[in-house]
């Protein structure tokens, strides 16, 4: 099947235990992807930390990266201070020419959201844009439709066929209430390396949105149109092991 949505979950961390087991006792969905909806993107309690920690201590014993950097491809926490886009896309991006710039690579997200190059070698900066259009909505015309960050790009990714990005792109969808809603689409999602990081930082960056552009945080939903429990560089006896214990943490926390 191409459309696999899972229960709603409360949180990332309860979301990706969820996922995980049902990849971890149904392999083959692996072609038709998951879908995920979590109710509360920002909330962390207790058992969460604990499954959070449990996985970067797995990531980082076997030479991975750790969640909070994947977390930061999409929104770099460390360096929002408040101040507003402008200020944020200007640190973010002394910091990616000095440090994290790598020729034939395809970049970052927060890069291509920022930064992103149209056809006169000019310079969008999409998260700008639409805080500036959700503004509006909030204070004009209200319109449910038009806010879209677009991560991949047919000139640069198209004919790759690895070293690639994943997200394809990321919608947003406010409602009149006040609550901002984020929609992302994977086309490809590793779940050991990369889905928890990649919940969280998505989740980051819709609060940075609801923020600067007056919303409350709503929901968020991740498409990811091929998922995998990516077992290479650590077995999959392991893998089945991380799994099965994070998923028994958060069962002894509900009993």
């Amino acid at each position: 099947m191409f459309y696999n949505p899972m229960p709603a979950a409360s949180t990332p961390a309860r979301a990706w235990v969820e996922a995980a087991a049902r990849l971890r006792a149904q392999p083959n969905l692996t072609l038709g992807g998951l879908m995920l909806h979590i109710e509360q993107p920002l909330a962390v309690d207790p058992d969460d930390e604990a499954v959070i920690m449990t996985i970067d201590r797995f990531l980082k014993q076997h030479g991975a990266h750790p969640v909070v950097t994947v977390a930061n491809t999409i929104f770099p926490s460390a360096l929002d201070r408040g101040d507003g886009i402008d200020a944020l896309r200007e640190r973010y991006l002394q910091v990616y020419k000095r440090r994290m710039c790598t020729p034939g690579e395809w970049g970052r997200y927060f890069e291509r959201m920022v930064s992103w190059q149209d056809r006169k070698g000019g310079r969008i900066d999409q998260l700008a844009e639409n805080i500036r259009m959700l503004k509006d909505a909030r204070e004009g015309r209200f319109y449910e439709n038009r806010y879209e960050i677009i991560i991949s790009d047919p000139a640069r990714d198209l004919r790759k066929a690895l070293n690639r990005q994943c997200l394809s792109m990321i919608e947003l969808k406010p409602e009149r209430n006040g609550s901002l809603h984020m929609i992302a689409l994977y086309r490809n999602h590793y779940y050991v390396q990369k889905t928890l990081g990649n919940l969280l930082g998505l989740g980051r960056l819709l609060e940075f949105i609801a923020r600067e552009s007056g919303f409350e945080v709503g929901t968020l939903t991740v498409n990811s149109t091929s998922a995998r429990l990516d077992t290479e560089g650590w077995g999959k006896p392991e893998v089945i092991s991380l799994v099965d214990d994070c998923a028994a943490r958060l069962v002894r926390a509900a009993a």
